[in-house]
């Protein structure tokens, strides 16, 4: 039997048996409302930060600024909190109608910012030349426009922590639960958001997407108050009269803040933000930038975060060390910054160079789990323990919540700041780590108590071995590890497949928002072309490929619009396209227009043949500026606007092909003007090519698409009505002889040639993208991260390079017949002849072709040079290279042969090339390639009894076969060769 006190002691068991668990339960389910308000939250910080950099601009003060708005609404819900007490009888009543204010301004904000750009457009045009106040009109208007969504975000924590009951669960486990459980949920925002959300739905949707998440969160708040209604009355009868007041705040509180904990939550907030900058820095050096890229990035340290808060909400619950807790953490986190980057397996872990592919997101996610993880999860740690440790000090919940969050959420916002403008440039991404791992060290000193560090106690112990093993690994630590980091970045431009090197790095710049490297590759000994890396990206090169598809993004306009005297240019690259502008006498002015400062810095670094610094000319006024923004803030109109920004699936570039951006080029074109853009093909889907072509057909109706023997296309827009030039206007730029120079070193030798050029016109944009819909501002995910096809993309552009139906569309195509010069027969066989040439060369490069029998058709058929040269692999910059080499000594080196005797083929000085090779042959530099090269100089310069003899003495260094078999027949066909007996 039970005695009276066991009977007793029964029920008061199984009581607290019911509230444990009651407790409990109330816990998990206020952490799932957190859940969904961290995944509804992050969305809506995305959608903002995304709208409002279309809006305000994304030049990289533009971009914190916005940012900062973004974390001063925070902080202002944090000081509310921080410096009121909540009525006791509804938190959860007033947490529920913050989320609902969270999601109807949230979501009015997204569908409002567009509108208030164009608001706002005349604003920025009257301020344009007053750049300060610019930026501070943008901080103002984006903070007002953030204002009540992120103070109501800012109550959200302060507030929920505030509900009865869970006052009675320990503050330490319920903070850490709450906390990792928000940021949690904010991970999922991230990933759900960039992954499918936006792809979906589109920006719109996706806002009501978050809405919908949020909403959630406040009903389920709602659910649980009703089931306590109970507890509520009872603390409302208790209350004071005062205290029923319907206002929900109160401002009566007093408390003397903790200052010294209060900085370390300061300085944690700015050093986790600051490495995050850092390291997504760092991380592109091996991942090529792209949203998607960037939302695993995030995902990986908001996961460290969240399981940090959950991990400290387990440990206080069960530990009374807690103000023992924080120096271990923060030394820890100190250790965590220098072995995660000394041990971080970027050989280990490969990932796929080009455009990012979402199939590989779990190679980029292991790199960030190992770069971010481990920091991210101590610093999730260090936060709810340093909140509960305010607590003990200011007892009430809300106010040390507020207090504690107000303080790390302004360290987060000046992190950023911290490290964007002030430790990357400075200091390199390397420096700036250790000076992170170093500031968690002196933090970690601020937070010590004296008997801590006694060595009597285990925590003191910990201390000091950890202590040590941070003094001792930045004693050994290898401070020219970034070379690695840096090399891994630019190897495959500097070596090829075998090893070899190609090029080196002749100047690198950590700048404010990229990282830098300029390769140069030489040839002979002499600087042949450039490479222009942004991060692990190939951004830019003036190799001869690429100054063809470059010069044109000029020379087109400038043909078809001889009098353009301004000139807008959005993106400054190597200045290949900016040279090409400046060469044009009658252009009065150019602007060009380059987010990023160090790529003018590096204009001087350039040293070549056919390059000059565009800067140096007066007519030039370089501006460091958002493309976008500047269309949208400028006044200026422009006879031509062109544009090459980086491939349309790097970050941030999409906002600079969709319809929204082509029609404010349109918007800032004099009547008559052209624009020209750039559209990569061989980076896109078929189907994404074909949405960015809807896109500027939508903003521009004459719209038509040209291009060489490449997948690097040029869409040309015109304002207006269209204008025929005439044959002398359009030979002008052939007779300057600096434009005509220029234009026939990159293959566009006669002005019949231009025409050639041409792929399609709006009839035909219309006819394939009927039922494709376009790029736009609010759809930006119909860029996929999807690896594109690269067979469809071939049989995509040799529907056009396919040369009689491309000449047939040339010649039938109503806007040719308006701006084409009359007097230049369309239909003449010599332009027809052109598209042939563009077709062989298309097909040689893609798919390879008989060399000889291409060589032929060009000397016999053409009166062009370029092509030549290119199909015995030179062009005009190695020619010229390799002919000042010559002239340097009295025997030509064996190297510059191939390209002299190209040279001399494209002169059709056949007699020249014949001794060049007749030279090699005497100093034993001659393989079977040039006896079959000889043999038909020889028959083509009427000496074919040099061929039969060249042949039979070199008859048994000859293997028969197809070729062979095709050369013999060739040679007999057409010079009356007689080929060997066998």
């Amino acid at each position: 039997m039970l005695t009276s006190s066991q009977k007793s002691y029964v029920p008061r068991a199984r009581q607290a048996s019911h509230v444990g668990g009651s407790q409990s339960g109330r816990v998990a389910v206020l952490c799932g409302v957190l859940f969904l308000s961290g995944t509804g939250a992050l969305i809506f910080e995305t959608l903002w930060l995304r709208l409002s950099g279309l809006a305000f601009g994304n030049s990289i003060w533009a971009a914190a600024l916005i940012l900062s708005s973004f974390m001063a609404g925070l902080a202002l819900g944090n000081a509310l909190a921080a410096s009121s007490r909540i009525r006791r009888w509804r938190p959860l009543y007033f947490y529920a109608v913050l989320e609902v204010l969270v999601a109807f301004f949230g979501c009015t904000v997204v569908f409002g910012l567009p509108v208030v750009g164009d608001l706002m457009r005349p604003v920025w045009q009257m301020l344009w030349n007053y750049q300060p106040t610019l930026l501070g009109l943008r901080f103002a208007v984006s903070f007002l426009i953030l204002l009540v969504p992120t103070t109501a975000m800012g109550l959200t924590l302060p507030v929920i922590i505030e509900d009865p009951l869970l006052r009675e669960t320990e503050f330490g486990r319920a903070i850490g639960f709450l906390y990792g459980s928000n940021t949690l949920g904010a991970m999922l925002g991230a990933i759900l958001g960039e992954a499918y959300l936006i792809s979906a739905f589109g920006l719109y949707g996706t806002s009501l997407a978050a809405a919908a998440a949020v909403c959630i969160a406040a009903a389920i708040a709602l659910l649980v108050a009703r089931f306590g209604a109970a507890r509520y009355v009872a603390d409302f009868k208790d209350a004071d009269p005062a205290a029923r007041s319907k206002f929900p705040l109160s401002f009566d509180t007093s408390y003397r803040p903790p200052w010294r904990l209060l900085f370390v939550s300061f300085g944690t907030g700015l050093i986790l933000l600051a490495l995050e900058v850092i390291w997504f820095r760092f991380l592109r050096l091996y991942v090529v930038s792209s949203p998607t890229a960037f939302a695993i990035m995030l995902a990986v340290v908001l996961a460290g975060i969240g399981l940090g808060g959950i991990a400290a909400g387990a440990i206080n619950h069960r530990s009374t060390w807690l103000h023992q807790l924080v120096p271990v953490l923060l030394l820890l986190a100190a250790v965590a910054v220098l072995l995660s980057y000394l041990f971080f397996p970027g050989e280990a872990v490969r990932t796929p160079a080009g455009a990012f592919s979402l199939a590989s997101w779990w190679q980029v996610a292991i790199l960030c789990v190992a770069l971010m993880f481990p920091v991210s999860f101590l610093s999730g740690m260090v936060f709810p323990t340093i909140v509960a440790r305010i607590q003990v000090e200011v007892t009430d919940r809300m106010n040390s919540t507020g207090i504690a969050t107000l303080l790390n959420t302004s360290g987060a916002a000046i992190g950023p700041l911290v490290a964007t403008f002030v430790l990357l440039p400075s200091l390199g991404y390397q420096p700036s780590l250790i000076c992170c791992a170093t500031a968690y060290a002196l933090l970690s000193i601020i937070v010590t108590e004296r008997a801590v560090c006694s060595l009597r106690r285990p925590t003191g112990i910990i201390l000091v071995a950890l202590w040590i093993a941070l003094l001792l690994g930045l004693v050994i630590f290898p401070y020219r590890r970034s070379e690695a980091h840096f090399e891994h970045a630019s190897r495959p431009y500097e070596r090829d497949d075998q090893g070899h090197v190609l090029a080196r790095v002749v100047k690198r710049i950590e700048g404010t928002s990229d990282t830098w490297q300029l390769l140069r590759r030489d040839l002979f000994g002499q600087a042949y072309y450039y490479r222009l890396l942004s991060d692990s990206f190939s951004m830019s090169a003036t190799s001869p490929r690429n100054q063809r598809y470059m010069r044109l993004f000029a020379y087109l306009p400038l043909a078809l619009n001889p009098g353009a005297r301004d000139v807008l240019l959005i993106c400054y690259g190597c200045g290949v396209t900016a040279d090409a502008f400046t060469r044009k006498s009658s252009v009065e002015r150019v602007d060009i227009v380059d987010i990023s400062k160090e790529v003018f810095s590096l204009a001087d670094s350039y040293a070549g043949i056919n390059y000059f610094n565009p800067l140096h000319d007066p007519r030039v006024h370089a501006i460091v500026q958002d493309g976008r923004f500047f269309l949208q803030a400028s006044a200026r109109k422009y006879d031509i606007i062109s544009g090459e920004p980086p491939p349309p699936k790097n970050a941030g570039a999409v906002n600079l092909y969709t319809q929204e951006f082509f029609s404010l080029m349109r918007s800032r074109l004099k009547e008559g003007g052209i624009a020209t853009f750039w559209l990569p093909i061989n980076q896109l889907k078929v189907d994404e090519a074909k949405a960015i072509l809807r896109a500027f057909h939508n903003a521009f109706p004459n719209a038509s698409v040209w291009g060489s023997a490449d997948q690097d296309w040029i869409m040309m827009g015109i304002n207006g009505p269209v204008r025929r030039a005439s044959e002398d206007e359009l030979r002008q730029l052939w007779t300057d002889p600096t434009t005509g120079a220029d234009l026939r070193t990159i293959g566009i030798e006669v002005p019949q040639q231009l025409g050639a050029l041409f792929l399609m016109d709006g009839d035909e944009i219309d006819r394939i993208t009927h039922n494709i819909a376009p790029l736009t501002d609010l759809y930006p995910k119909r860029l996929t991260d999807e690896p594109w096809d690269d067979e469809a993309t071939h049989r995509f552009a040799l529907t056009y390079f396919t040369a009689p139906p491309a000449f047939q569309r040339f010649v039938r195509s109503s806007l040719i017949n308006q701006i084409w010069p009359e007097t230049l027969d369309p239909k003449a066989a010599e332009l027809e002849s052109f598209f042939t040439v563009r077709q062989t060369r298309y097909l040689s490069e893609i798919a390879g072709s008989n060399k000889l029998a291409e060589l032929d058709l060009y000397l016999r058929h053409s009166r062009l040079r370029i092509p030549i040269l290119e199909v015995l692999g030179s062009d005009a910059l190695r020619v010229s290279i390799a002919e000042r080499v010559a002239r340097g000594s009295e025997t030509p080196p064996l190297e510059v042969m191939p390209d002299l005797i190209a040279g001399a083929l494209a002169q059709r000085n056949i007699d020249r090339a014949i001794k060049l090779l007749e030279s090699e042959k005497d100093r034993g530099a001659f393989g079977t390639n040039e006896i079959f090269l000889l043999s038909y100089l020889y028959c083509l310069n009427g000496s074919v009894e040099k061929a039969e003899t060249l042949v039979a003495d070199n008859a048994a260094s000859i293997k028969k076969d197809w070729f062979v078999d095709w050369l013999w027949e060739k040679l007999q066909t057409d010079f009356g060769f007689h080929p060997p007996v066998n």
